[in-house]
């Protein structure tokens, strides 16, 4: 073992066999360095053993004993359980576990255990329900003090995992390489990351875990910050282009608007406004809830750069929202003789890609298409990303590769909380519209038992009598098992044979034609009833659609139902969203509990967060920056807005991390974006 590094495989190491490597796999572990920061979900306290006769009811213990009965119980409910009768000579402890008959195989009469839970009482006894335990050999002693407790996955055992990490943590953890600079350690009061690493896996006291901690979440929000803020950097040699914003294209438009601007554009407008007039690129996100008007301010920026003389670009994340788009900007600009031109995988390229490469003022809309290798822009001044919650950094850095410092306005309606926002685009400013358009309905939000779910077809057949439309979202696009879901094209079929109901079905399976051609019969107001998947979630805007039925409505996220729920409610008709669903965990109760409570697009991501945390409402891995392992945006909030201002000033003083005591964190931060943007040019 003593010649290996960091870097071999865990193959290597005595006791891992071709079975445990392809479950270390499993994990994300690969490498002995992986391994080391396979980091335990909890520690057990295992300070000290208890005599079964000395324990306290009401308090969490650790008992040594051995098995002196077994008994496999049912009850008549049809709920089964084990109970365990174990004695350490001094007395005696029940432990129960439900649902769990094929615990007989090991805990049998005579086994000796180590078990740790809270201590209870019943009928006088003495008892522990579902504790932690682990079998010990007769001769074996157990391990006390604070006990990682590690994930696991296929066949993999918490001891065996235990026993590895005892004999390559303290091994392994001093090849390191601390890339903290001293003084960064000094002012922030961090310990060393390799004694930060021994501590985090097996720390003697509470403290020391806590310490350990603290140095791993900083060098975790410190890189992530350093990868972001790098990437967001401009070439301080290139600069962009500022925009003339007053000038008579977007005058005109103003003026020619059936409305005036809510108080809330009006404010985001005036941030994005005064970005564009500097010669320094814009970076600002533009978070508005769903249906609060982000289009609109979009296509003020736009006509920003037309009338300077530069072409604008939109991107959206799938070609049927990009045609949308592609349907509403003509409308919005026609009149005032402004070129807009569709860029999509089914799209002619040659003469776009000509008049894009002329330099013609004009507005490009399209897919990835437009960061297409043979895609040329002649003088691009403005990219707008829409929903940028589905783009990462490696389609904004590719617009930097090309060479183009463009000023960047992305939205999305999907609300970032704060933590967030911070973590994800980094020295992006940020602009919130507050409010609402007038005129705009507030949506009722039903939930139903699937049981009751006639009742929300009935008030889609009200609301057809009445010349409205409807949507009906199902989780699944074709039939699978019992109980996988609605399929979107058996629904349809059988909505269809309702005498006088005009029904069409939408999803992502379909051709780009076919999807146009249903969105544009709805929007006509062809059809009736539009059965589809979450393909509808952003981008359809139909104001004559007030019903909006959400079958299933617990398998999807929080963030998903908001925007499924905002296809209704865009016109002055009073609208409703049933949400049919048999909740059958505590999380899907919550967040239908959440819709039902609550319109507020931030509230809800808030919730969301406390729900689901962090990690898996981020999706950091499709931002580009692999996610976070033991650091909380929303605990570790003051650490991850320390970690960002210690990052901003390293980058100040050092902009591409060359001086000699910053290597470490170079090598660090370059490490982290080759592997999130394979083949991106780092500057």
């Amino acid at each position: 073992m003593a010649t290996l590094g960091l870097g071999d495989s865990v193959a290597r190491l005595p006791g891992v066999g071709p079975k445990r490597v392809a479950d270390f796999r499993r994990l994300g572990v690969e490498t002995i360095e992986d391994l080391m920061m396979l980091w335990p979900r909890r520690h057990l306290d295992r300070t000290s053993l208890t005599p079964i006769y000395q324990l306290q009811v009401g308090t969490s213990q650790t008992v040594r004993g051995q098995v002196v009965q077994v008994h496999d119980r049912s009850r008549t409910s049809g709920q089964s359980y084990l109970t365990v009768r174990l004695s350490d000579g001094t007395g005696f402890l029940d432990l129960t576990f439900f649902h769990a008959a094929w615990l007989k195989r090991q805990l049998q009469t005579g086994t000796h255990l180590l078990v740790s839970g809270r201590v209870d009482q019943f009928r006088g006894r003495l008892t522990m329900t579902h504790p932690e335990y682990e079998l010990l050999q007769a001769d074996q002693q157990p391990r006390l003090g604070l006990i990682p407790v590690y994930p696991l996955a296929g066949d993999l055992k918490q001891r065996f995992v235990q026993d590895l990490q005892a004999r390559v943590v303290p091994r392994w953890a001093p090849q390191t390489v601390d890339p903290l600079p001293p003084g960064i350690r000094q002012k922030e009061s961090l310990e060393d990351r390799a004694w930060a690493i021994v501590h985090q896996h097996w720390p003697s006291s509470w403290e020391e875990r806590e310490a350990s901690r603290r140095r791993l979440v900083f060098d975790e929000f410190l890189r992530m910050s350093l990868a972001v803020l790098w990437l967001h950097q401009t070439d301080p040699q290139v600069g962009a282009v500022a925009l003339t914003v007053d000038n008579p294209l977007l005058t005109r438009f103003l003026g020619e608007l059936p409305f005036v601007l809510t108080p809330g554009q009006e404010a985001a407008w005036n941030e994005i406004r005064a970005d564009l007039m500097r010669s320094v690129p814009m970076a600002r996100l533009l978070q508005g809830d769903v249906g609060s008007g982000k289009t609109i301010l979009a296509a003020l920026a736009m006509l920003a750069a037309i009338g300077s003389g530069l072409q604008a670009a939109l991107m959206a994340p799938t070609e049927l929202l990009a045609e949308q788009h592609y349907l509403l900007f003509e409308q919005h600009f026609a009149a005032l003789g402004v070129r807009v031109i569709l860029v999509s995988g089914r799209s002619k390229r040659t003469e776009e890609r000509e008049m894009l490469q002329s330099g013609l003022p004009l507005v490009a809309i399209g897919t990835q298409a437009l960061l297409s290798d043979d895609v040329d822009f002649g003088r691009l001044g403005l990219v707008v990303v829409d929903e940028q919650h589905r783009f990462g950094v490696r389609q904004r850095a590719q617009l930097g590769d090309k060479g183009l410092y463009p000023h960047m306005l992305v939205m999305t309606a999907t609300p970032i909380p704060r933590t967030l926002a911070l973590t994800v685009y980094g020295d992006l400013q940020v602009s919130q519209i507050e409010g609402l358009p007038p005129g705009r309905q507030p949506i009722a939000t039903v939930h139903l038992a699937m049981k009751d779910r006639r009742q929300a077809y009935l008030k889609v057949m009200e609301a057809v009598r009445q010349g409205r439309q409807a949507y009906v979202i199902c989780p699944l696009v074709e039939g699978g098992e019992e109980g996988q879901g609605k399929a979107a094209t058996l629904l349809a079929d059988g909505m269809k044979q309702i005498p006088g109901w005009r029904i069409g079905l939408i999803h992502g399976k379909m051709s780009a034609m076919e999807k146009s051609r249903v969105m544009d019969e709805f929007r006509r107001g062809a059809i009736d009833v539009l059965v589809g998947t979450t393909i509808l979630e952003v981008g359809v805007d139909v104001p004559n659609a007030t019903v909006i039925v959400i079958e299933e409505a617990d398998r999807f996220g929080l963030a998903q139902l908001h925007q499924l729920r905002g296809r209704v409610g865009r016109g002055s008709y009073p609208s409703i969203c049933f949400l049919l669903a048999d909740a059958t965990t505590a999380q899907s109760e919550e967040r239908i509990q959440a819709m039902v409570e609550s319109q507020n697009g931030l509230e809800l991501a808030e919730r969301d967060l406390q729900i689901r945390g962090p990690g898996e409402v981020l999706g950091m891995r499709q931002h580009g920056v692999a996610g976070f392992q033991l650091a909380n945006p929303l605990k570790d909030l003051a650490w991850l807005e320390r970690a960002r201002q210690t990052a901003r000033q390293i980058l100040a003083a050092d902009r591409t991390l060359a001086q000699e005591e910053n290597q470490g964190l170079r090598q660090w931060v370059v490490e982290a974006l080759r592997e999130a943007l394979p083949g991106h040019v780092l500057h």
